[in-house]
């Protein structure tokens, strides 16, 4: 049987949408800018549960947890003359404006559950149609800034926590089955990042000439097929190296729960190792869900904010993701 939850670990779709009478968002005057944020905001907030946060006013260091969240991204962080985002209550919604489209609305869910994110963003998607003028062709379909997204307009992504087929060396042959398929690859933190603690998110790598049904399914099968080889060379190293693949991990847990400093680097390989021994059954947790959760609270700007400081020194952060982790870890382990 497969475990699909102990491989997927969430969902992604984000739908692009360009508006008719504008500019390309990085040639927008500010006053068009937020002649748009305005006009999305009327739509949105409404429906209720949604707040606007514009990134002149926010402030830098949450504007860089939500980077690091991946609720918007380094583009329209940077972007303070007309850049907004739209945040549902419990972030599974986020509606970035004027980032390198007008509108990219992304709506996020936990496991493999593709259909019930794009019936969310859809609906806001449908909203924003009838009200916006969104530049459309009968040929082409969507028309945005970036040619990767003229069609649908979507992008669809799962996360994979894949140690087994990364640790087996069979990760090359996976990914060189995407080629043809019209799928691609990327690390935890988008694109030209590396796969940190066995993550990978799958999605599809062109939208024009596709469906949003086709794109979807075409996801969520490749997904299922990973997960049911993920499983398999799981089994396969448990029955010939089940005492290297238990060292590793509870080395894992002694530098997680015992170091003083810990960078960046060596937290998000240890936390790979050691989720590995979770879904392995080699160290029990009360709540299992807290790795994927700590995997974003240890990130430099959310140890800042956590520190009450303004700015962390290099050290200063290692230490305090040291700290933070090993109480975390300890807190919720099961004897």
């Amino acid at each position: 049987m497969i475990d699909i939850n102990s491989v997927v670990v969430s969902s992604r779709i984000r739908l692009a949408r360009t508006l008719k009478d504008y500019v390309v968002p990085a040639r927008l005057t500010s006053k068009e800018g937020e002649s748009i944020i305005n006009d999305i905001a009327d739509i949105i907030l409404p429906i209720g549960n949604y707040k606007l946060y514009t990134m002149e006013q926010l402030p830098a260091l949450d504007a860089e947890i939500m980077q690091e969240k991946h609720l918007i991204s380094a583009n329209l962080r940077d972007n303070k003359d007309s850049g907004a985002v739209i945040l549902s209550d419990d972030q599974t919604v986020s509606i970035m404006i004027n980032e390198e489209d007008h509108i990219r609305a992304q709506c996020f869910l936990n496991g493999l559950a593709l259909d019930s994110a794009y019936k969310i963003i859809n609906d806001i998607d449908d909203r924003l149609i009838e009200k916006l003028d969104i530049a459309f062709d009968s040929t082409y379909g969507f028309l945005n800034s970036c040619i990767t997204n003229i069609g649908t307009g979507m992008r669809a992504s799962v996360m994979l926590f894949l140690p087994a087929l990364t640790l087996s060396g069979k990760m090359e042959e996976v990914l060189n089955g995407l080629n043809g398929q019209g799928l691609t690859a990327r690390g935890v933190f988008g694109e030209g990042s590396n796969a940190n603690s066995f993550l990978y998110q799958i999605s599809n790598s062109r939208s024009l000439g596709v469906k949003e049904k086709d794109i979807i399914d075409k996801v969520t099968g490749y997904s299922l097929k990973l997960c049911e080889a993920e499983c398999e060379e799981r089994k396969r190293l448990l029955a010939s190296d089940e005492i290297k693949l238990k060292d590793k991990v509870f080395r894992a847990w002694g530098v997680l729960t015992n170091a003083y400093q810990l960078s960046a680097d060596e937290f998000m390989r240890y936390m790979g190792e050691l989720k590995m021994g979770i879904v392995l059954g080699f160290i029990r947790l009360k709540d299992n869900s807290l790795i994927d959760k700590l995997l974003f609270d240890a990130l430099p700007s959310s140890l800042t904010k956590l520190s009450g400081n303004e700015t962390l020194g290099e050290t200063e952060e290692n230490i305090t993701r040291a700290s933070f982790v090993s109480k975390t870890l300890k807190s919720v382990r099961i004897k």
